[in-house]
C-alpha cells in the first residue's frame, strides 16, 4: 500500500484512508458525514475553521431558514428529518429562540456556540474523524476520472487523503473546480451581495420586541437619505438571540463603488468585503444607537468571524433547479429535499423577495450530481440552480436535507459499487428508508 503520493516534483505522505471523505463543516458538509457514518462508513471530515457551521457560524447569519411553510396559512414546519434533528437538539440545549416571523414564513435564530457545540458532539458521537483548520488545496484523478486523492493543508504541512467517495461540501464547488468540472456563478457571472452580520449586546429586549421591523426599515431610509449615516440597504433584519439581550443584524450590503458585487472565491474581492463589511456593520450600529430606542444603551459585540456570502460557484449537474420551478411549486420523485422558503435575491439595488403561496417545490437529487468525475457528489449552496432558485434553495434548512440525501448516497456507491453518474434519485430514498435516515418530509 502507498505510503505517499508524488506531486509534480515532490511527494507528500498519505496520511488518511477513510470510506469517505466529507469536505466542509457547514449544515450540509455535517449532515452529509453524519449520515454516511449511521450506515458503518469511516468518514473524515475536514473544515479550514476551528469549527463546523459554515456561514450561519462563520458568517453569523444566526437563523435556520427553511423549516417551515409560506403564505397565508398558519405557521407549521414541513422539513423534518436531519434538519429537525439538529433544530431539537438545540432546542434542547436552550440554543434557540421561539420561530421568529420572517414575511409570510418564519424562522429559527440561534446561538452560535451552541450549534458548535452540537456539531462536534454529533460527529464524535458518530466516530467520525474530524480535522480542523485543513485547507483543500488540489484533487488527483485517475484516467477513470475518479478522485484518488485530495491534496490539503493543515499545520503539519501538506498530506494527502485517499478515500473512496468524496463529498464536496465546500460551499464553492472547490473540488469539482479543481478537477475542471464545469461551473457557473450566479447570472452571467453576477452573484448575490455579501453581508457582514453583526451582534449587538446589552439591548433592552422589552422595547426590541414591541418594535416593528418596517419601523426600523423606516428610519434606516431616512437616515441614508438625509445624509446622516451611510447605509447602503434599507430593507434589514434584526433577530432576539436566546441569551436574552443580544440581537443578531443582518443590515449591510456590500459591492464596490461601481455597484459591482464582490465574488467569494477572490481574496481580492474578500479583504475588499470584509473591511468594508466591518466598516459599514459599525455604521449601522451607530445608526441604532442614536435612533431607535430598544438599542440606546447596546453596543457591537462583534461581527462575523468572515463576510457572509450567499453564493459564488454552482456546479453544472444533471438537473439545474429552474426558476419557474419554484415559482410553480414543482414536485419531483427524486426529492431529496423541498422548500417554501422564498427567493430572497439580495442584489446590488435592493432585496427582492418572492414567497410561495401555500405550497412548496422539491429539490432533485440530480441538482448535487456533477457531470465530471465517478465517485464524488455535492452538497449546499453549491447546487446546479438558476440564480433566483439558489436564493431559494441555498438555506440552511435544506442544506441539512441535502447534506444528509447526499451521505446516504455515497454510502449506497460503496455498498453496490456504483458510480457517482449511475446513481438514481428514486434508489437514493430507497436505501435512506432501507437504513432508516429520515428524509426531510418524514
Amino acid at each position: 500500500m502507498k505510503t505517499s503520493i508524488h506531486i509534480d516534483a515532490y511527494k507528500v505522505p498519505i496520511v488518511h484512508r477513510p470510506d469517505v471523505c466529507v469536505v466542509g463543516g457547514g449544515a450540509a458538509g455535517i449532515s452529509a458525514a453524519i449520515a454516511a457514518a449511521r450506515t458503518g462508513k469511516k468518514v473524515l471530515l475536514i473544515e479550514k475553521y476551528g469549527f463546523c457551521g459554515g456561514a450561519t457560524v462563520a458568517g453569523l447569519s444566526g437563523t435556520i431558514c427553511g423549516l417551515f411553510n409560506s403564505g397565508d396559512v398558519k405557521r407549521e414546519q414541513i422539513v423534518f428529518g436531519f434538519a429537525d434533528e439538529f433544530y431539537s437538539k438545540l432546542k434542547q440545549r436552550n440554543g434557540v429562540v421561539k420561530p421568529v416571523d420572517f414575511g409570510k414564513t418564519c424562522l429559527i435564530p440561534h446561538d452560535g456556540l451552541v450549534w458548535k457545540e452540537l456539531a462536534d458532539d454529533l460527529l464524535q458521537s458518530e466516530n467520525i474523524e474530524i480535522r480542523y483548520h485543513t485547507n483543500f488545496l488540489k484533487a488527483i484523478t485517475d484516467e477513470s476520472g475518479k478522485v484518488t486523492a485530495l491534496i490539503v493543508k493543515s499545520f503539519e504541512g501538506q498530506f494527502a487523503i485517499c478515500s473512496e467517495v468524496v463529498v464536496d461540501a465546500s460551499g464553492d464547488a472547490e473540488i469539482i473546480h479543481n478537477i475542471e468540472g464545469e461551473t457557473y456563478s450566479g447570472a452571467s457571472g453576477t452573484v448575490q451581495t455579501p453581508t457582514m452580520i453583526f451582534k449587538m449586546g446589552h439591548v433592552d429586549m422589552e422595547v426590541f420586541l414591541k418594535t416593528s421591523p418596517e419601523s426600523i426599515c423606516e428610519k434606516v431610509e431616512e437616515a441614508d437619505k438625509a445624509g446622516d449615516f451611510k447605509l447602503p440597504r434599507h430593507h434589514v433584519y434584526a433577530f432576539p438571540l436566546p441569551n436574552k439581550n443580544e440581537v443578531i443584524c443582518n443590515m449591510t450590503r456590500i459591492t464596490y463603488p461601481d455597484g459591482t458585487t464582490p465574488l467569494g472565491i477572490s481574496s481580492e474581492d474578500m479583504t475588499y468585503a470584509e473591511i468594508e463589511g466591518r466598516k459599514q456593520a459599525r455604521e449601522y450600529a451607530d445608526f441604532l444607537i442614536e435612533r431607535i430606542s430598544a438599542f440606546k444603551d447596546a453596543y457591537m459585540v462583534d461581527t462575523g468571524a468572515q463576510v457572509g456570502i450567499r453564493q459564488s460557484r454552482s456546479i453544472v449537474g444533471h438537473h439545474q433547479l429552474m426558476n419557474e420551478e419554484v415559482y410553480n411549486a414543482k414536485k419531483s420523485k427524486s426529492a431529496i429535499s423541498h422548500s417554501a422558503w422564498p427567493i430572497e435575491a439580495h442584489g446590488s439595488g435592493d432585496l427582492k423577495i418572492v414567497y410561495l403561496e401555500n405550497d412548496h417545490y422539491d429539490i432533485p437529487f440530480e441538482t448535487l450530481q456533477p457531470t465530471i468525475g465517478n465517485n464524488i457528489l455535492v452538497a449546499g449552496r453549491c447546487m446546479s440552480a438558476e440564480h433566483e432558485a439558489l436564493a431559494s434553495a441555498r438555506v440552511t434548512g435544506q442544506c441539512f436535507g441535502m447534506g444528509y440525501a447526499i451521505g446516504a448516497a455515497v454510502s449506497l456507491m460503496l455498498d453496490e459499487r456504483i458510480a457517482s453518474q449511475k446513481l438514481k434519485g428514486e434508489d437514493v430514498l430507497y436505501y435512506m428508508k432501507q437504513h432508516q435516515l429520515k428524509n426531510s418530509y418524514e
